[in-house]
């Protein structure tokens, strides 16, 4: 069994926070499209809340979306590898993580 250390994830990916509102729409349809959809007011979130053992979570922050959250590599990967996929089809742009 992976430690904590082991499960903790973090990616920021190249959209910038100061898209038009109809690229966030576009967000948020793959978002509530993506495995582990968590319906939820205050922040998008896959699978549970913050505390819970898997989670994902994402912000708004200045250098991108910031996707953070609790999860084991192998599934961290294959949820970013088809998020990524989904919003470049959206958004007619290639989305990756800002350090590539």
């Amino acid at each position: 069994m992976p430690g904590k250390e082991d499960m903790r994830q973090s990616i920021t990916l190249n959209i910038r926070y100061d898209i038009p509102e109809d690229e966030w729409q576009k967000i948020d349809t793959v978002y509530r499209s993506m495995d582990g959809w968590f319906d939820s007011q205050d922040v998008s979130r896959w699978y549970g809340m913050k505390d819970a053992p898997r989670h994902i979570l994402a912000s708004v922050e200045p250098g991108g979306i910031l996707f953070e959250g609790e999860m084991e590599s192998a599934l961290w990967t294959g949820w970013l590898t088809v998020l990524c996929a989904r919003l470049t089809m959206a958004l007619g742009r290639e989305v990756h993580d800002v350090e590539m």
